[in-house]
């Protein structure tokens, strides 16, 4: 491994110690912060992979973060705003399509939104425990992403933990 691919892995490290941090985090509103923040450093990550499919979701997820942290106004909140980010998600996948492997970050991003749209803290998780990270791990596998795989198999353990600390009871 060069000092390319290592300067991208260590992005991607640094991304996946924002979203291990984000699961920690009880307040619904500051884990759409952080996971947003990650976002940002796996966007570059996956372009410096060249995995544009990873890179072109993870950028939706920062505008999906910025547009989540206005929740209760009426514009963010709406189901328009909702739709349109699943039609980014999917036009986002149909943009970069390399194989069925490309479609499962697409998947997740959408499965998350869904989820992350509730502002229950308990959905959100469940939701990255059963969908989320287990589609983007496989993904990561196929990119050779090493900080993305780290990253999804910590969100779960993460998960885990937050369902033990917390139980059900998230602030929204």
């Amino acid at each position: 491994m060069g000092p390319f691919e290592i300067f991208a892995q260590a992005l991607g490290f640094i991304g996946a110690g924002i979203y291990i941090f984000s699961f920690q985090i009880r307040d619904v509103k500051k884990l759409f912060i952080f996971q947003s923040l990650g976002a940002v450093f796996f966007t570059v990550h996956f372009i410096l992979l060249g995995a544009y499919t990873g890179a072109l979701q993870n950028s939706l997820a920062i505008l999906r973060g910025i547009i989540l942290l206005f929740h209760g106004k009426k514009w963010a909140s709406s189901k328009f705003t909702l739709a349109g980010l699943i039609l980014l998600f999917i036009v986002s996948g149909i943009i970069t399509y390399s194989g069925p492997l490309g479609l499962l970050p697409m998947i997740a991003m959408i499965v998350s939104t869904i989820a992350m749209w509730t502002h229950d803290g308990f959905k959100i998780r469940v939701t990255q425990l059963a969908a989320t990270s287990p589609f983007w791990l496989i993904y990561n596998v196929s990119v050779m992403s090493v900080s993305g795989i780290i990253t999804e198999t910590f969100n779960i353990i993460s998960v885990i933990i937050s369902f033990i600390r917390y139980g059900k009871h998230y602030d929204s």
